[in-house]
């Protein structure tokens, strides 16, 4: 007899409800190569039902799936000069200006580009406690051809979280930036975040005056403060906890004062990017990258243990050749196990 693996269970973080009423929504990205926008359109619609609308090569979206009620699961080619128009220019200023001719190499580049440029799949954000029924498409993902951060070196493919925010105060945004701070070298330490991810400017790390900066007990901005510091020390979105999107949504005349509205989508939630999309790892489940970013949030929500955790991390900036980060691992263990 064949046993069915367990049930991936996904924690609940500290508040479930969104700022206006209601359960809080989280929204899933996954990046893969190996399969055709069809093929990604039949596997979901084999989990959810629902039919594939192309918009163009480059992306569409499944509609009519038994989550329909959150929106549409978006399918494309990640890849700013293939969506943008960016291609056709280019094309053109090379004398490629016949629609025949350019559909062709545009096919060329699409069947060519997706074993290095990853496929992406942006779930519609469903409530917390439905993300089990994001973990059937995982499953689904990971039994067909589709290949993950570690089937080569030119994947770096992740996996983000978007999860709605619970309060919309400017204390409790920054203290979950101060517990991801603090947990950065633990998270990546338990992801095992691929090489490929780590060469690749995707994820680079925040820098440590910032950190120094956040962590700081006196370290009490308004929204505005917040928003500008964080601009001024992260000009990019390459960060694994990108709070652009959410700073936008607040105070978009802020954020758009550095950024092309065009690379910033303003929405209320925390876009968390730093795990592995790991979908040929049996093992791997999206309830271990949605417990993982519970921990922050738990962190965020204990004053008294955030506090603590703050000071042995700035003790630790100030003193580099001491291990906080063994040290902060075994409570993060004792606390959360």
């Amino acid at each position: 007899m064949v046993l069915s693996p367990p049930t991936p269970v996904f924690w609940k973080p500290p508040q479930t409800a969104a700022p206006g009423g209601g359960e809080r929504v989280v929204g899933v990205e996954l990046e893969f190569a190996g399969l055709d926008m069809e093929a990604i359109a039949e596997i979901i619609a084999g989990v959810y039902g629902g039919r594939l609308e192309r918009k163009d090569v480059w992306s569409g979206k499944v509609r009519g799936t038994s989550l329909a009620e959150f929106g549409d699961f978006v399918i494309e080619l990640d890849a700013s000069l293939l969506k943008e128009g960016k291609l056709e220019r280019y094309l053109a200023e090379l004398g490629v200006e016949k629609a025949e001719t350019f559909s062709s190499v545009e096919d060329f580049v699409v069947r060519s580009a997706r074993h290095i440029v990853p496929m992406e799949i942006v779930v519609p954000p469903v409530p917390v406690s439905r993300l089990p029924d994001i973990e059937r498409l995982r499953a689904a993902l990971s039994a067909s051809a589709a290949k993950d951060t570690r089937a080569s070196i030119f994947h770096a493919f992740g996996t983000h979280l978007n999860p709605g925010v619970p309060s919309f105060e400017v204390d409790e945004i920054r203290d979950v930036l101060r517990a991801f701070l603090i947990l950065y070298e633990w998270l990546k330490e338990k992801l095992d975040v691929n090489i490929s991810r780590r060469l690749t400017p995707f994820i680079d790390p925040f820098p440590c005056d910032y950190a120094r900066l956040v962590l700081a007990p006196d370290y009490a901005p308004d929204l505005e403060t917040l928003i500008r510091d964080y601009v001024r020390y992260n000009p990019t979105r390459n960060r694994p906890l990108d709070m652009l999107p959410l700073f936008a949504y607040l105070r978009e005349e802020l954020v758009f004062e550095d950024f092309a509205p065009k690379l910033v989508s303003p929405r209320p939630a925390y876009h968390y990017r730093l795990p592995n999309c790991s979908l040929n790892d049996p093992a791997w489940t999206l309830a271990s990258e949605w417990n993982r970013w519970v921990v922050v949030e738990r962190v965020a929500a204990d004053k008294e243990r955030l506090a603590h955790l703050a000071e042995s991390w700035l003790h630790w900036l100030d003193h580099p050749a001491q291990v906080v980060v063994g040290r902060i691992a075994a409570k993060i263990r004792e606390w959360f196990a």
